[in-house]
């Protein structure tokens, strides 16, 4: 188990994409693996959150470590599990790079700046890459430092070929996914209606026997065919 604290706790100015531990204990999780990235995964309930491990940090005074290590965690990360990032008690697994596959494909869903994505999809690359790991139907907040830490947030829509995979920085399918509203009918004035959308048609009348005369004067029984009547004209409308 782990005190999970919120980064805001610390008073340095750490990256927003990763998590921190002191330096005895990323000594102890490093030592066991042999890899180029290590990452925490926090868990709550049926949640999890997953962040690569960053830098070793000086141990803080006023948040001694007593039963339980303490981790160091972005709040924008906490908030997809519900932590609130004060201290609370959380199981913490360590994991390598080779654990995930590398990412082949992504859609990502700008939040609140749609037409702005395409305009840094090469510098949202680069941060992708520090970010390092995706994970589908969560949200990410990106920040720019080409453009003074503009921060952008994006819903994870989408990944190829699983459902957490690993950025890399290398050539990666990156789309971005516009949600697209039907387009309405218009409302047509009542008079037009009227014209165009035809009325229901009236009650047929019953088919009737009547007797017609015939040359000869012979009376032979017919059915009525109003279409041989001249004033009859079909409803149109």
């Amino acid at each position: 188990m782990y005190s999970i604290w919120s980064t805001d706790y610390l008073e340095l100015d750490v990256d927003s994409y990763n998590c921190y531990v002191n330096e005895d204990i990323w000594r102890r999780i490093t030592n066991d693996f042999t890899t180029n990235r290590m990452f925490a995964r926090i868990t709550k309930g049926e949640k999890f959150w997953i962040c690569a491990l960053g830098a070793p940090i000086p141990l803080k005074s006023d948040l001694k470590e007593k039963d339980t290590p303490n981790i160091f965690v972005p709040y924008w990360m906490l908030e997809q599990i519900g932590c609130e990032g004060n201290g609370n008690a959380l199981e913490v697994e360590y994991m390598p790079s080779e654990a995930f596959d590398e990412s082949t494909k992504i859609v990502l869903q700008s939040i609140d700046n749609d037409s702005f994505s395409d305009n840094i999809q090469e510098l949202l690359s680069i941060e992708l890459t520090k970010l390092a790991i995706l994970q589908k139907n969560t949200r990410i907040l990106i920040k720019i430092p080409e453009l003074d830490g503009f921060e952008v947030e994006y819903i994870v829509r989408d990944l190829e070929p699983a459902s957490v995979v690993l950025c890399q920085g290398d050539e990666v399918e990156l789309e971005f996914y516009e949600e697209r509203v039907p387009t309405p009918i218009p409302e047509l004035p009542e008079l037009l209606f009227n014209d165009i959308v035809p009325s229901a048609p009236p009650i047929a009348s019953p088919i009737h026997e009547v007797v017609a005369p015939t040359l000869g004067g012979v009376k032979r029984t017919e059915r009525y065919n109003p279409w041989r009547d001249k004033d009859f004209k079909p409803n149109m409308s």
